[in-house]
Order: C-alpha cells, then sequence, then structure tokens
C-alpha cells in the first residue's frame, strides 16, 4: 500500500510540473506569432557615406581668397529620404586675419554660413537636407571659403595662412524605404562605392565563377570597389553586436545564440536565418550570382529558422511563410541569361544568372545602366554596336556641356574607356580640338591647354574672335590608360578696369565637330603599349583550381582585370587544368598559367621570385618572400599578353592601381610596389623607332596663325626692312632715270 501510494504522489506531481510549462509555452507561443508579424512590416534601410567613400581619402582644402568645391554624394534615385542629415567637420586657420567666410551648400542652396574670428578652430556641426527624391541620383554638396585680408578690392588678397581643412570623415546619414526600389536601374543608384558581391560559397562552378569575374569587372571599371563575399556558412564567425533580440524570441534556440552579443561563430544554419530576420544589413549584397547552390542555401536557412519558430507557437507558420514571399525571393535562381531585382532579408540585391555574366555586364555600362526599368530582364545582347569610323566625336563621348564663362580659369573635360567607348581594334591617335572664344577686356589673348590623363599635349594662344580655331595635338601611346580622361583648361587674364570694375567672364567653347582619330596600335613592348591590345577581343586564363577559392582569388584576377581594361564583354575566359603550357590564339592575361613559346624571364618557386633580362642575366633574385606576385608582359609571341605569377600565398589588393611604364612589375597589396623595363624600347617611341611626335610639314607651320603670333616681331622687322630697301630702290631707278633724261 505504502508503495503504490508513494507511485499515485510522484505521478501526480510530475503531472503538476509538466502542466505549468505548457501553460507558459502557450502565453509565449502567441507573443511569437506576433513578433513574426512585427518583422512582416517595412523596415527602413540606413545607409551613412563618408566623403572617404567617395575616394576623397585626404583633407580638402580651401584655400585663397575664393575657394569653392562640390562633391556629389550618391542617394537612391527618385526616392524620398528618411531624415537625411549632413555632419560637417572641418579645422579652419586664420594666421593672416582679416574677414573669413565659410558656407554649406546642397544642391546650390546654401543652408549655413559662419565668419569665424579666432586664430584656428574646430568646425563640426550636423545639418538637416532636404528629403525630397532627386532624379539624378546624387546630393550636391558645396563648400565655399573666402578670405579677405585687403581694405580695397585691388589690395592683394593672396594669403596663405587662411585656410579651411574639411575632414574626409564629414559623412551624409539618411534613411530610405526598400518599397520604392522597383527596377534594376533604381537599385543601381542605392549601391555606394563600396560594393558587395556575393556567391554561393567559397567554390563555385565553372559557369558562377566566370560570371562573378565579370560582374566584378564590370563594377570596377563603374568605380566601384567590390568585395567578393559569400553566404554565410556554419563555423563562420560573425559580429552581431548591436542585434536586438525580441524578448518573445529569446527562448527559441537560434535566437537565444544572437543575444549574447559580439563575435560569435555560427554554429547551423537555424541562426544565419535568424540573423537574416533581426539584421538582414550583416548578409546584406549589392549584387548576386544567383545560381542554385545559392537558392539552396537560402531555402536552407530560412528553413532551418522556420522549424524552430513553428516548434514555439504553430499559428506563426502561415505569418513566416508570408514573410519569405515578400522579403526573401532569392529562395529560386534566375532564369536563363535573366537578370532580376530580389529581396534577401527585405533588402533590394540585382540577382543574376550564372549564365548571364557577360550580357549583364554590358547592360551595367553607363550606355545602358539607366535602360533597366524593369524588375526583371533576359539579356541577350547588351555592347557596342560595331563601327567602322576612322573618327570618334569628342564631345559625344560624354554629352557634357561646352559652353563656360571663365574669369581666370575653367576647365571643361570627358573621359572615354579603351573597352566600350571606341572602335574595337583602334586607338586615340591624334586629337582634333576645335574651339571658339569671345573676345575679353583685355588685349592679352587667352591660352587653351590639353591634357590627356594631365599629360600636356599641346596649348596655344587664341585669336579670340568669336570664330572657331582648331589644335591639333598627337596623343602618345604612354598617355593612353584603361580610363582616359581629357582636360581642356582655358585661361584669361582678368581685368577690372583700375579696381573701378568686378572682373567679368567671357564664354569660350569646345565645339562638337571636336574629335579623336583612329589608329592601329602600335607593336607591344611596356604594359602601356599592352592596354589596346587587352581592350578588346582576349583571354582571360586561370588554373582550375582557382575555384576552389573563390573568395580569394576572384578579387585578384578582377583588379588586374580592370588595371589593363579587360573588357568583361568581348573577351573570354578560360579554365586551365593541369596542362604544361597553353598556346593564347589572341591577346590574353594569363594567371599562374605556363605560356608556350613565352619569353618569360621570370621564375617563381614557393617564396623566392628569379628576374632575368633578355640576355638571360638574372638582375633579382630573393627567396622569403610572401604576399606579393610579379606579373610580365609578354610581346615576343604572336598574341602578346601579361602572366601573372604568385608569390608566397599571394596579394590580397586593397587600392586600384595601374601598370604603365615598365614590362616587369612586382605587386602588393598596395598595388606597384616596383616597376622595371627589361625591353629596352621607351613607351614614346614608334614601330620606327623614332620619337612619337606630330610633325607639321613646312607650309602648314607657314600657314598657322600660331607661327605669326610666335614671331610678329621678327615678321615686322622684316616687312619694314623690305619696304626701307624698295624705297631705295625706286628712289634710285627714278634718280637714273632723272639724269637720264637731263
Amino acid at each position: 500500500m505504502i508503495i503504490i501510494r508513494y507511485s499515485i504522489l510522484a505521478v501526480c506531481l510530475l503531472t503538476n510540473t509538466a502542466l505549468l510549462p505548457l501553460t507558459g509555452a502557450a502565453a509565449y507561443a502567441g507573443e511569437v506569432a506576433d513578433t513574426i508579424r512585427t518583422l512582416s512590416g517595412t523596415q527602413l534601410i540606413h545607409a551613412k557615406i563618408t566623403l572617404k567613400d567617395l575616394g576623397v581619402t585626404n583633407t580638402v582644402q580651401l584655400a585663397s581668397d575664393a575657394a569653392n568645391r562640390e562633391l556629389y554624394v550618391p542617394v537612391p534615385a527618385s526616392v524620398p529620404l528618411v531624415e537625411p542629415s549632413f555632419r560637417f567637420k572641418s579645422h579652419y586657420l586664420r594666421a593672416d586675419g582679416g574677414r573669413t567666410t565659410y558656407t554649406l551648400a546642397f544642391d546650390g542652396n546654401t543652408v549655413a554660413a559662419r565668419s569665424p574670428v579666432d586664430e584656428e578652430g574646430d568646425v563640426n556641426f550636423t545639418i538637416g537636407v532636404d528629403g525630397a527624391p532627386r532624379t539624378s541620383g546624387f546630393i550636391r554638396v558645396g563648400f565655399g571659403w573666402s578670405s579677405a585680408v585687403g581694405r580695397f578690392y585691388c589690395d592683394d588678397s593672396r594669403s596663405i595662412g587662411n585656410v579651411l581643412n574639411i575632414s574626409p570623415e564629414s559623412w551624409l546619414e539618411y534613411s530610405y524605404n526598400p518599397s520604392f526600389i522597383h527596377s534594376i536601374a533604381s537599385a543601381w543608384s542605392v549601391m555606394l562605392n563600396k560594393t558587395s558581391l556575393m556567391v554561393a560559397s567559397g567554390k563555385l562552378q565553372n559557369n558562377s565563377y566566370e560570371t562573378a569575374w565579370r560582374l566584378g569587372v564590370a563594377l570596377e571599371h563603374a568605380g566601384k570597389e567590390v568585395q567578393v563575399i559569400s553566404f554565410p556558412q556554419p563555423g563562420n564567425v560573425i559580429d552581431v553586436t548591436g542585434i536586438n533580440v525580441p524578448s518573445s524570441l529569446e527562448n527559441v534556440p537560434a535566437f537565444a545564440a544572437l543575444k549574447q552579443g559580439g563575435r560569435i561563430t555560427i554554429r547551423n544554419d537555424a541562426e544565419i536565418g535568424a540573423i537574416l530576420l533581426l539584421a538582414p544589413a550583416l548578409i546584406h549584397p549589392d549584387v548576386v550570382v544567383a545560381d542554385q547552390e545559392l537558392a539552396k542555401r537560402v531555402a536552407s536557412v530560412i528553413a532551418a529558422v522556420r522549424v524552430e519558430i513553428v516548434q514555439a507557437d504553430a499559428e506563426a507558420a502561415g505569418i513566416f511563410d508570408a514573410l519569405v514571399a515578400s522579403k526573401n525571393s532569392l529562395i529560386s535562381p534566375v532564369a536563363s541569361k535573366g537578370v532580376d531585382l530580389r529581396m534577401l532579408g527585405g533588402r533590394p540585391v540585382i540577382a543574376v544568372a550564372a549564365d548571364a555574366g557577360r550580357t549583364v555586364s554590358g547592360l551595367f555600362d553607363e550606355l545602358w545602366r539607366k535602360t533597366a526599368v524593369s524588375k526583371g530582364l533576359i539579356v541577350n545582347a547588351a555592347g557596342q554596336p560595331e563601327n567602322a569610323a576612322e573618327r570618334i566625336p569628342l564631345v559625344g563621348i560624354s554629352q557634357n556641356a561646352n559652353t563656360l564663362d571663365v574669369v581666370g580659369r575653367a576647365d571643361w573635360t570627358t573621359s572615354f574607356d579603351l573597352s566600350s567607348s571606341l572602335v574595337k581594334g583602334r586607338v586615340p591617335k591624334n586629337m582634333d580640338l576645335h574651339v571658339a572664344a569671345a573676345p575679353g577686356a583685355t588685349s592679352t589673348s587667352p591660352v587653351v591647354s590639353v591634357f590627356i590623363n594631365d599629360y600636356l599635349l599641346g596649348a596655344r594662344r587664341l585669336t579670340a574672335n568669336g570664330h572657331p580655331e582648331r589644335i591639333n595635338v598627337k596623343i602618345p601611346t604612354y598617355a593612353l590608360q584603361a580610363r582616359n580622361t581629357v582636360r581642356v583648361e582655358f585661361q584669361r587674364q582678368p581685368s577690372s578696369n583700375q579696381c573701378r570694375e568686378q572682373p567679368q567672364g567671357f564664354p569660350v567653347a569646345v565645339l562638337p565637330d571636336s574629335s579623336l582619330s583612329l589608329g592601329p596600335a602600335q607593336t607591344p613592348h611596356t604594359f602601356a603599349d599592352l592596354v589596346p591590345w587587352l581592350t578588346g577581343d582576349a583571354m582571360v586564363m586561370v588554373p582550375d583550381t582557382w575555384r576552389n577559392n573563390a573568395l580569394k582569388t576572384l578579387p585578384v584576377i578582377m583588379h588586374i582585370s580592370d588595371s589593363v581594361s579587360i573588357s568583361p564583354v568581348l573577351s573570354d575566359f578560360m579554365f586551365v587544368g593541369q596542362q604544361l603550357d597553353i598556346q593564347p590564339q589572341k591577346p590574353f592575361l594569363a594567371f599562374d598559367v605556363k605560356i608556350h613559346d613565352d619569353v618569360n624571364t621570370i621564375k617563381t618557386e614557393g617564396q623566392r621570385i628569379s628576374i632575368a633580362d633578355k640576355t638571360g642575366s638574372i638582375f633579382y633574385d630573393v627567396s622569403g618572400l610572401n604576399n606579393i606576385a610579379v606579373i610580365q608582359a609578354i610581346t615576343e609571341t604572336r598574341n602578346p599578353g601579361l602572366s601573372y605569377h604568385t608569390v608566397g600565398d599571394g596579394p590580397e589588393f586593397t587600392v586600384p592601381f595601374r601598370l604603365i611604364q615598365g614590362d616587369i612589375a612586382v605587386l602588393g597589396a598596395q598595388g606597384v610596389l616596383a616597376e622595371v623595363n627589361t625591353s629596352g624600347v621607351a613607351s614614346y617611341l614608334s614601330d620606327d623607332g623614332k620619337l612619337d611626335v606630330l610633325e607639321e610639314t613646312s607650309l602648314q607651320r607657314l600657314l598657322s596663325l600660331a607661327f605669326w603670333e610666335q614671331n610678329i616681331l621678327w615678321v615686322l622687322t622684316i616687312v619694314i626692312t623690305l619696304a626701307f630697301l624698295l624705297f631705295l630702290l625706286r628712289a634710285r631707278y627714278v634718280r637714273k632715270r632723272h639724269d637720264a633724261e637731263n
């Protein structure tokens, strides 16, 4: 009897104990459903853009009597901004005293102005910005600085001690509603300079790897700083600091793991799904290669966290499924040749099919980018039309406005990319610039100077009578880069009429018939010579094993391809197996691949580099190197190209760089560490070994206005002398005739 009584008592106690958590769980379960319903609502996306993110790495210094600087800060195009503000950080110096003023303007409207009186001080304040949509996709932030140290207008106002230093840590901060991002083009406008490209994992299939490379090069050509990331995996370490876990989810295992904060090691897919629900910004890419593997990974983490949520509250299942349908459309791959606007964690991403890298890279070009006005596209082709023209309009390259008012100095600029702006197989040889300038208030003629990539190609004085004037300059090979900037600088001598009036600007113009003359690229000898050969139909070759370490190898290929302007649309991509060597059938860029019959004077083995000249004499042989690479221009083969060799673990490039003068370069994380020319041929020499300059005939020189302007004194002296001699001869003839008649 005693045993039976104790057994009944134990059963009762166990039953009552079991009922307690069930009652609590029921109350807790209702809260879970409510929380998931809350997460289904629209969540604003926050963005913070510093001037450093725009490439302004050094202090912006404004000095002299009047200085202005405008920066274009990207914002979502045609999207209202929520509570935008600008944090202005600067430091001023007033060693020369006088009256100093600084201003801050947005889109041309001055919103703040101060006149400091101390010798130096910090200027730090936050000011609101108009949240109206910008169709241009930019906010123009203007900085102004004025310093007047004289009492009268004509006093010397030049000062070196009155300076405003604007910190690159100044920033624009705003939020926006992702529901306003309704097209691929608008999703592009949301992307910042630092862009994330996501792949499924560190080990990719051939087509996914190739597409990731093409997209990365296209993004870098567009000026983006690309970071290649993979979808999170169990075992990854993620910083979850700042994640707010709702109290109703604290007992769900996946969410409980996030509550501790800090850097945690992901244990399972459910924890990744929890991060996707609570903090999607931690996993948010801008562009993704949406292949089958990525779709499976996204579906897997969502399914895993769904199981734990439904275990806590069965009623939350339907709400959770609705949330997934609206905010995580990446659970299915993109159609073949397609590009879609998808959602990941409620944030828009541009999803590209694994077989659409070539065509979508063309769509990302500046020419076609704004045409992507839909959420989904099938891109069969997007490139440049074939053109056999020998001349390209200079103004048509960028469609810049061409008329400027010049008081002292003004610049007109345009740019072109060798891989997309020009006719395939041709390079610029000459620039035929047509300009016009109105007369000024002084007799001093304005001066026009022509630059490409800051190389001065030519300059001359203008007649400035309002009529077109022609300037023809040679474009040497060494001045060309993958992306080129043409700058036409106009300078006038200001006139104030002895201080009685302010100097006024007078118009100058670059005329639409200005053009670039194209010609065949010269025989390559250096990196600069190779750029025109690689911008068209080229071949990129990588070892097949590089697919197994995509997060490390893809940035290397993208950076080098961008540095020599490899086209992501025109070039081919090839994986190389265990072959000893390959014979390229077109200009090439090879990574750790042996080229058949090359004249490669570089040997690498582990952490050792050996470099020889053309005679075989070794001039650099060092062991113990790591995290670097060496690249050589291979020019003595039927198809020229570049051969890249990894040393040690190879570099992880952190900044963009250019290969220009030499034919061998040692590369590190910061770009070019050393560059030498072993070819023995200077890049400014033409194929016949002569100096690569534009030659004028004697008649052209004699008929040019510049000749007469530069030699006017000699011309006048000669004319006067000849007139005097003719007068003497005439007088002598008349005298003789008079004597003969008498």
